[in-house]
């Protein structure tokens, strides 16, 4: 996936994540599905839905969504302002599958593509971000879940917030 190193450590969870490696390290059935030209759309596409279920709960066709309505889509679930690095890392990974998934159709096979790698039925993707996102490279994010204590005290919601933007996002 072009990471080399200690770099390619964290990519690890995110492959366990996605279903292309097993809890082991192995990698899946998946992985193998991906390594094919011909099954790495719909293998791209189980990824996404595996390791991003929740994004895929609120737009079923986020493979195929645009950068503004994932940015959306992640702020609304992690509580995240837009500009926070955070939300651009958790970006630019789901784009990562994105652009292998976007071929993909629904019943798993790979669209009909034209001569130009279009699909028939489908206006040409815009081009892509020079900064970040489509540029083959596999891009990095961790998930932290947080369990949040039932209370009606807004104080102690802003205390745990404050304390994770101090500590994590620092």
């Amino acid at each position: 996936m072009g990471a080399t190193g200690g770099a390619a450590r964290p990519i690890i969870p995110i492959l366990k994540a996605t279903g292309l490696l097993n809890q082991t390290g192995a990698p899946t059935e998946l992985y193998a599905q991906f390594q094919t030209d011909a099954g790495r759309p719909a293998a791209a596409l189980k990824a996404l839905r595996n390791g991003f279920a929740e994004v895929f709960r609120r737009n079923q066709y986020a493979h195929k969504a645009e950068e503004a309505a994932l940015v959306d889509v992640i702020v609304a679930i992690t509580g995240l302002p837009k500009k926070e690095g955070i939300v651009r890392y958790i970006l630019n990974t789901f784009q990562s599958f994105q652009d292998y998934a976007k071929q993909a159709r629904e019943d798993g096979k790979p669209e009909d593509l034209n001569d130009a790698g279009q699909s028939h039925d489908s206006p040409p993707p815009p081009p892509s971000d020079q900064n970040g996102g489509g540029n083959g490279r596999l891009q990095l994010a961790y998930n932290i879940n947080v369990v949040l204590p039932e209370t009606t005290n807004v104080e102690v919601y802003n205390a745990i917030f404050k304390s994770l933007k101090a500590n994590l996002l620092a």
